[in-house]
Order: structure tokens, then sequence, then C-alpha cells
């Protein structure tokens, strides 16, 4: 009788404390059998001590496996990513360029890195969610609190922790497809085998998962038109005003931006302004007349020859998958167990953008000098047979449409965890495991082109006697050379020539992860509220990568992003301590209270040693009311990519404020500026809307630190069977941030606003255009975030059936960091400064911190019919950038920031599952009932929403079967 009371108090508990907030069930995860002599104790996120009951300091929500079938899950990342308490933009498997074909997630919006991903309560290889297959997902506990004391760097924001299937008996065989109403793209498939077996002493279960989605084109999704054309906004105060009106509507504030690296060419020359295209060459699909002529050259227009690239780049990427899981454990005796658990992820990968916009002011082509000041150029030679200007280009821009440009990558990820739990006595436990993992990937860049192929093929070429054009001279031809023809339009670049400058560019990634940990735990001594208990552990961590990038790449030689290879490693050894103190039990007002302190010592030997703590209190004030609060400090330790990561290239969008259009809006001091740095009077002919930055590590960096609190309260009334409620605050407020200043403030801050430290990222050619802006890491900023987070879970039986239902809802009360401040002083000028404000409710930075997030889910149950009904709700958002213009030049051309607004959304989704006699569940459910359509944000860099955030593709279907043996 006890027993069972023990187990009803602990349920019980689990549902007041918020730990199994799930809309389906209150997951057992443990259970007593009747007659049994003791409870099992159990280990909880956030603690490393194992209990009889699931009551904790920190707040933890969980989904169980119920929720993620019922959703048709496949893609974790995009799942755990919509839930109320996740916030931030991580990348995605719909990130197309910048993405890798990984998918993450991130706490609290303070970046993915400060998100510790555990599996089974250990490190995995890697944080991304595409190696946990969703078919072995017993649950997730997500611990929405830092987490340091007890997991060390990294748990800064919460933990995730995937908790897999382990007792499990029978046979499963699952199969889904997921496509969409009316995108004819993107459709995803799966298949899953989970086998197990319990045994008196033991346990044994594999799982294969396999996945594919296949791609989907910005081009495909036609009833979203902003993302068909590349839109962009010229009148700030009306899009402010009316929101986006596209070009051709009556009021228009946008224009089709697109880009002036086109199939028809863009050329530059030393003896005229602006630049020239082939006029026989229009469209984008039109094959040019090959051998151009003078005739056919005319100027180039911004307004009307700009490539659209939108239709063609991916909006979803297409991957493959196949996950293999194995787990066992085996009892050698009564106080001995050990465990095994291997997972190996296998992927394939791929991205594709537009076409290669091959520019030679950025990659490399051939030498021309300018006739007056002696400068060197890349360009194309006047002697190029296929040149039909006879003066040297000194910049051409061509779209490189025969060749297409995409990335793909062969992953290979391995982890192996060899565990031991040795029982010393009734109360005292020795834990041991050792953890191994390999993350091997190659990736290959496809389109891009090969430069000292190019500074010959653009070089002096002419026409023999028997017809070929051949590189070089009369006098002195090159063998295995094939000229190159940029000027006679698209189509006119023949097979032969693309394979002559084209390479594709290989790159390996090879990292290692292994750890050792030993936990002594049990119960101290006694007090008059009860067992002290404790414990004591070691844990030694070593981390190392060694990544090559293409020899291309390295001596810069290549078309695209350059970069060097990575290599670096560190070890740190930790010692840390867990203990709970019983304070109080069975008085009035306190039914028991509870003192749980952490403390940590980890020593780093790239930058020496730290220590954190974490303690808190909880309360039970009564059987059903449970008040609870934690206070710790926290830290993230820089990782190998932020130490040793050499410099690499990124295209930041945003324009040169010294540019030509601009120079009128400048101050005098301004243009003093530009000029000192060799910009010509009267600004640069640079429209361009991307500028080159150079990222990469630092080896001077530092940890970050700060501290956290939660304070909050479970309740679950004994008037209202079944109801459960849950209010926590929560503080997170971190320093010495690692961070990168965005390259276009410091653009900004350099020239407008006269910040002038922050010139010297800013380096330019000797004539003035930006040859590269630096942007690599530093510990520089303040981050915080503080705010609320509510659950409520009610369950009631009717006759009619069973209903669940669940509200979880996050609100942001502040999620501050340092950011540039622009301000309009009397005099007309413009001042920068670098302040620390609030983000909450704010687009910032491709970036969404939605002040509000909340998911609803209603669950109806009667025999073997089940019925779910979720919402997910992400507040609207506001931002003051703009593409084409700097916050100067708003302030000069309207007198005021303008603040431009992203909607709210709220999708809905509807799903029914049903149990037939042979044990096969049928479950099918449509999302996004109501066709919501993603926001369009003018600033979001893949396009222009944030395809992390919102649904890109409209309303969607998927089946599902499963049949158990």
């Amino acid at each position: 009788m006890q027993n069972n009371s023990l187990l009803a108090k602990s349920v019980r508990l689990a549902l007041i404390a918020g730990t199994a907030a799930t809309a389906f069930s209150i997951p057992a995860v443990f259970a007593a059998e009747e007659g049994a002599d003791k409870v099992e104790r159990i280990e909880v996120t956030g603690s490393r001590l194992k209990r009889t009951d699931l009551e904790t300091a920190t707040p933890i929500t969980t989904v169980s496996a119920e929720q993620i079938a019922s959703l048709g899950v496949q893609d974790m990342g995009e799942f755990l990513q919509s839930t109320s308490v996740m916030s931030g933009s991580p990348i995605a498997t719909t990130t197309n360029n910048g993405g890798n074909g990984d998918a993450y997630v991130e706490l609290r919006g303070l970046g993915s890195s400060r998100t510790l991903v555990l599996v089974n309560g250990r490190r995995p290889v890697s944080s991304d969610m595409q190696g946990i297959p969703a078919s072995m997902i017993e649950r997730v506990e997500i611990l929405k609190d830092g987490a340091s004391a007890t997991y060390g760097a990294d748990a800064v924001a919460g933990v995730v922790n995937i908790i897999t299937k382990r007792d499990y008996d029978g046979v499963e065989f699952n199969a889904q497809t997921k496509q969409n109403f009316d995108v004819d793209a993107g459709t995803q498939t799966s298949f899953s085998i989970l086998a197990g077996k319990k045994f008196d002493n033991g346990h044994f279960v594999v799982n294969v998962d396999y996945v594919k989605q296949d791609e989907a084109y910005q081009g495909d999704v036609k009833d979203v038109d902003f993302l068909q054309y590349p839109w962009n906004v010229y009148d700030p105060e009306s899009f402010a005003q009316n929101g986006l009106i596209p070009p051709g509507m009556e009021g228009e504030n946008s224009f089709e931006a697109g880009s002036g690296s086109i199939p028809c060419g863009n050329f530059y020359l030393f003896s005229t302004s602006g630049s020239w295209t082939n006029g026989s060459c229009r469209d984008a699909g039109d094959v040019g007349s090959g051998l151009a002529t003078l005739d056919d050259m005319r100027k180039f227009s911004g307004a009307t020859d700009t490539y659209n690239y939108n239709p063609v780049n991916y909006l979803q990427t297409p991957y493959e998958k196949l996950n293999f899981y194995v787990d066992g454990s085996f009892e050698l005796n009564d106080s001995v167990t050990i465990s095994s658990e291997t997972r190996i992820n296998k992927r394939t990968s791929r991205q594709e953008l537009a076409a290669v916009p091959y520019d030679t002011q950025y990659d490399p082509a051939y030498t021309v000098y300018d006739p007056v000041s002696g400068r060197e150029y890349q360009g194309i030679s006047k002697d190029n047979f296929y040149n039909p200007f006879g003066e040297d280009v000194k910049r051409s821009r061509r779209r490189m449409l025969e060749g297409g440009r995409s990335f793909e990558q062969d992953i290979l990820r391995a982890q192996q965890v060899i565990a031991a739990e040795i029982a010393l006595n009734d109360t005292w436990t020795l834990d041991l495991d050792y953890n191994y993992g390999v993350d091997l990937t190659q990736s290959t860049d496809f389109g891009q082109l090969y430069g000292p192929n190019l500074a010959k093929a653009l070089g002096p070429s002419f026409m023999d006697e028997n017809g070929n054009v051949v590189c070089g001279t009369a006098e002195s031809p090159i063998g295995d050379c094939v000229s190159l023809n940029l000027f006679g339009g698209a189509g006119t670049i023949t097979q032969e020539m693309l394979d002559y400058i084209t390479a594709p560019l290989v790159d390996s990634y090879n990292y290692k992860l292994e750890t050792f940990t030993a936990f002594l735990g049990g119960e101290l001594f006694e007090m008059p509220a009860g067992s002290v208990s404790g414990g004591f552990g070691y844990e030694y961590r070593a981390e190392k990568l060694e990544s090559q990038v293409d020899s291309g790449k390295f001596m810069e030689q290549v078309s695209g992003n350059k970069s060097k290879g990575t290599n670096g490693s560190f070890y740190v050894n930790s010692l840390f301590a867990e203990f709970r103190i019983p304070l109080l039990e069975g008085l009035p007002g306190v039914e028991r209270l509870e003192m749980p302190v952490g403390i940590r010592y980890d020593n780093f030997n790239t930058f020496g040693s730290a220590t954190t703590y974490q303690t808190g209190l909880e309360w039970s004030v009564f059987d059903g009311l449970l008040v609870r609060g934690t206070y710790g400090t926290v830290f993230r330790a820089p990782t190998i990519g932020n130490l040793y990561s050499p410099g690499g290239d990124s295209f930041p969008q945003g324009t040169d404020p010294c540019r030509i259009g601009n120079w009128a809006n400048l101050s005098a001091d301004a243009q003093s500026r530009c000029m000192a740095d060799g910009v010509p009077a009267g600004g640069l002919n640079n429209n361009d809307q991307q500028q080159i930055a150079k990222v990469g590590g630092n080896p001077d960096l530092q940890p970050e630190e700060g501290d956290t609190m939660t304070v909050g309260i479970a309740y679950s009334p004994d008037f209202i069977e079944g109801l459960g409620i849950t209010l926590d605050y929560w503080a997170v407020d971190i320093d010495n941030v690692i961070t990168t200043i965005d390259p276009i403030d410091s653009l900004e801050a350099c020239y407008v606003g006269g910040l002038t430290e922050l010139c010297a990222n800013v380096n330019r050619k000797g004539d003035g255009v930006i040859d590269f802006i630096e942007a690599r890491n530093t510990n520089l900023a303040r981050m915080t975030a503080k705010g609320v987070d509510f659950e409520a879970s009610y369950a009631v039986e009717t006759g009619i059936g069973d209903f669940n239902f669940n509200f979880v809802w996050t609100h942001f009360l502040e999620r501050g960091e340092n950011s540039f401040e622009t301000t309009d002083m009397p005099d007309g000028s413009v001042e920068y400064s670098y302040e620390f404000g609030d983000v909450e409710g704010t687009f910032l930075n491709d970036t969404s911190y939605a002040e509000d997030k909340w998911n609803f889910t209603a669950v109806y149950k009667m025999d073997d019919l089940t019925v779910t009904y979720r919402t997910n709700y992400i507040s609207g958002m506001t931002y003051q950038d703009l593409t084409y213009f700097g916050k100067s030049d708003i302030l000069d051309e309207v007198g005021y920031l303008p603040t431009y607004k992203v909607p709210s959304v709220m999708y809905h989704d509807l799903t029914a599952s049903y149990v037939f006699p042979t044990n096969t569940t049928v479950t099918a459910g449509v999302t996004n009932l109501f066709d919501e359509k993603p926001p369009y944000i003018e600033t979001a860099f893949n396009g222009n929403t944030d395809e992390s955030t919102y649904r890109l593709f409209g309303r969607s279907w998927f089946l599902n079967v499963n049949q158990k043996f």
C-alpha cells in the first residue's frame, strides 16, 4: 500500500511540476511493481542524483513519443524549434544559402551554440538534430534553465535531452509520406523498423530509420509572389505605412532588385563610366549571338537588366539519411549492470543556388592595368578573341547559367557509449561511462571556377587558319587552353569552355569527441527532515578538429568563398559535486522544503579554469502546490572553430556608403573619410548589394560568463481533478559574449557615424574599392533574456471519450544585446554608438525574436480512435533596417527611422489515428490547415522570409502506417 501511494504521488507531482506537459498522457518514466520492496530511482535532466520523485527546482517540459508521432514528425529540429520555449532562427533544412543540411534548436533566442543537446544524458558528437531519428525517441526533456554546474560548458540557455527507447519488447514497422497540397515538390518519405526484447537480466533494442526529403525551389511556391521575384523596398515611408506594394501595382514602393551579374554580361571599361551589356541578349533564357560585336553592346540599366535569381534557389534542401541504433544492457550480478549504446548516422544533403555570379573584382581573372594610374585589375584582355570593345575590360560580371552551382555533403557520424552502473550498497552507486564519437564530413562545391585557367582563358586569344580559337598569340600559342566567351550572351559558353574553367572543390572535416565520466552518488547522512543525498564526479572531455579545404580555396585561386583549413584541439578536466539537503518537513505550510546545490570546476588547457555553481529551493507548501527557484552561474567555452578557424569569406547584404548614388547624402566629414581611404571625389560606381567580409577565429578569445535565475510555482488543485498549472519567471545574463561586428555596421559607423576605430575593419584597394571587411570573432557584447513561461494541462474522462488539453506559452520581458544605434543630430549629421538595447519583438540580424510564442493542443480519445488538434502562435515583430538603405540613408531621406512590421501568424494542425485489431495504426493529418503564408521580411537573407521560423509551403498532409508484431 505504501509503494502504491508513493507511485501515485510521484505521478501527481510529475503533472504539477510541469515535467511532463504533453497533451496526451503523463509518461510513466518509472514504475513500481505491485508488492515490490522499493520504487526505482531515476535520473531527471538537470541532476545526476537519482531520486524517487519527479518534482524539481528547475523547470522541465517533456515532449512524448506520442506527441511526436501524432504530428508526423521526421525533422526533430523543425518540430522542437516550433515549441514555445524555443526562439531565434537556427539553421534548418530549409536554410539554403548558408545551410549545410543540418538542423539545430535554440532556447531563449540566445543562439544554438548556447543550447546543450544531450542523448540519454550524454553529449553527442554533433548537436545536429538530423542525427536523431524520431522513431527511436521515447521522450524529449527540455530543461529551461542554465545547467553549467551539472553538464559543463554550453548549457547556458538550457538543455535538450533526447531519451531513447530502451525497455521495448516486440517489433514494429513504420512508413510515412508527407506532401504539400499546392506545391508539387518537397515530398518527404520515411521508413523505420524497431525491434526489442526485454530479458530478466537485461534488454536489447535495435532501430533502423530511413528518411528522404526532396527539394523544393522558390519557383515551386507559385502562390507567394515575393518568393518568385527579388523585391526590395525603395520607398521606406510608404513601406512602413502600407506594407509591400510590388512593382507594377498602383503606389508601388518596391523594385525588382535582382543581380548585376547577368547572363548577358556586365562590363566595366577604363575609358567610360557606367557599364555595358550585350543588348542582343535580354532574357536569361535567350541564346546570345555567339560572337558579339560592338553594335551588340549598350549601357547596362540597373532598372531593367538585372537577373532574377529567386526561382532557381532551393527553398527546401534535399537529403537522404539512414540512422542505425543499437542499445543493450546486461546485469552481470545483483550489483553490476553494463550497457552499450551505438549510433550511426549516414547522410547526403545538397544546397543549390542560382548559377555562379562570376565577378572579376573578387574572383580570379586576367590581370590588366589602368593606363592612367597603372593600377592592377582583374578583368579581360583587349586581345581576347571574343572581346568586342578593343580595350581591356577592368571588371566583368557574368552569370554562368551554363554551369549551375550546388554544394553537397556526405556525412558519417558514429558514436559508441559503454557504461557500467555499480551498486555499492542499498543507497550508493557508482556510474561509469566512456563516450566516443566521430564526425566525418566531405563537402563538395560544384560550379565554381578555377583561377589559373580563367587567367589564360580571358587572356589574349586568336583564330587560327583552321577556324579554331586558340589561347595566347600567333607567336606564342598556349596549349591545353580553351578561350572563354563572356560577351556572347546566355548559352554561348560551350561545354568545352565550361569543362576547362570549372573544377569541383572538395573539403574534408574530421571531428572527434571523447569523454569519460565517473559519478559516485548516494545518501550521506540523516537530518531531522530526512536524508541528505549527494554525489561526486569527475569528467574528462577532449575534442579535436581537422578540417582541410580544397587547394583552390586555400590558394585563393577559385571563385566563391575562399578559406583555409581549421586544425585544433582542447581538453578539459572537471570535478563536480551535487547535494540535496532536506531542510524542513511536515510543518504547517511546509510539507517539505529541500535545497539542491551543485558546483563544478573545469580546467581547460586552452584558457585556464572556471568554477560554476547552482543552488535552489523546492518548497512543497501542501500536497498540490510547489514553489521553486534556482540561481546559478554559467559559462560557454570558445569552440575550436571560434578559436582557430582561419579567415574565410562571407557576403553580407548591404551597400557601400561611399557609392556615387549616396555621395550627396554624406556630410563633408563623411566624404572626407571616404576619400582618405582612396575613394575618388564623387564616390564609387558600386551599387553591389553584397560586400565581401572575412570571418574566422581568434585564439585570444575568453569564455562567456553569466548567471541564470528561475522562480516559479506548480499547482494542481484538489478541487479540479486533472488540472496542472505551472508559472515560472526566468532570467539569463551573459557577459563577454563571443560575437562579430556586423560588417555593414562597420561600414556605416566608420564613414557615416565617424566611429573611426571601426575604420580599421574596412580594407579598401588603392582605387577605393572594398577589398574586404574584417569580421572575426571577438569578446565584445553582453546578452540578456528575461521572460515568463506558463503551462496548463487538463485531462478529463467522459462517457463519450477522454479529453486532454495543454497550453504552453512563453513571453519575453527582455531580450537584450549590444548593437549599433543611430541618432539624427540637430545639425543634420548622424551619430553612431554601440549601445545595449532590447531586441525582443524584433527581427534583427536575420534572426526572429518574437515576444510571444504559444502552443495549444487538444486530444480526444475514444477506444481506438485518437484525434489531435494543435496550434502554434508566433507574435508579430518589427525591424528598421532595409537592404538598400543604411540607417543614415533613411534618416536623410525620411527624417526619422520608420518601423516595418512582420505580422503575427498562427498555424493549425489536425490529425486522426485509428488502431485496427491487427495492431495496425493508421494516422492521417493536415498541417497548416488554413494555408497560412510566410510573411515578407525585406532584409531576410533566404527568400525574404525567416525560413527556420515560418512554414513555407502552405497546407500539407501526411499519412503514416505503423504495424506492431
